[in-house]
């Protein structure tokens, strides 16, 4: 479980210091707008986002680092545990490295879509590339004919068919995102099973 141990880390301190270090002067930072909603202030969102605009300009990294970004509590909180929970299941039955690739890929590939097909301006999080990754653990499960190729307990499987469903019904933006995710996940398994 080394890459989603390490992933979550990362993406936790990155959240730590842009909601409590690298803000602007005068940032309130205990109300409900920043720790919960997600109010992007912090420099690093700004630097990092997922931005078709500033992507034209040349800040292709854009295309990749919003993965890195988390808006509120609840977003950071929910990624983490989904990332977890899946990378804990294909990492035991795959292997890390296959899994950082898919969710690497999964990531690229839906923030290609959302920047040069949908054109978006705004967009950061993991789900991407745990979406991808929902999408190979599903690919595995339908290949080993069992959701169980993974000593992952069963209670972990309903939890992320939960927050799969739900991460569809959130808004269209999201609904993009994880559907591109998804996708670059199924192209991921793809290539790794038949290649």
């Amino acid at each position: 479980m080394l890459f989603s141990t390490i992933f979550v880390f990362v993406i936790v301190l990155i959240f730590v210091l842009d909601n409590f270090v690298f803000l602007p002067k005068g940032t309130k930072i205990f109300t409900k707008a920043h720790l919960i909603d997600g109010d992007k202030t912090g420099y690093i969102t700004k630097a990092l986002k997922l931005d078709y605009q500033k992507i034209k300009k040349g800040q292709i990294w854009r295309l990749f680092s919003q993965v890195f970004l988390h808006v509120g509590l609840p977003h950071l909180i929910f990624n983490c545990s989904a990332l977890l929970v899946v990378g804990y299941a294909l990492e035991t039955a795959i292997g890390t490295k296959e899994t950082a690739l898919c969710f690497f890929f999964s990531a690229l590939f839906s923030g290609c879509i959302m920047a040069f097909g949908l054109k978006f301006t705004d967009g950061q999080g993991a789900s991407t590339g745990i979406y991808g990754l929902i999408a190979m653990f599903i690919f595995f499960a339908i290949k080993n004919h069992t959701v169980f190729f993974s000593d992952l307990h069963w209670i972990f499987v309903v939890l992320l068919a939960i927050y799969t469903v739900f991460g569809m019904l959130i808004n269209k933006i999201d609904r993009w995102e994880h559907s591109t995710g998804f996708l670059g996940g199924i192209i991921f398994s793809l290539i790794i099973s038949y290649i």
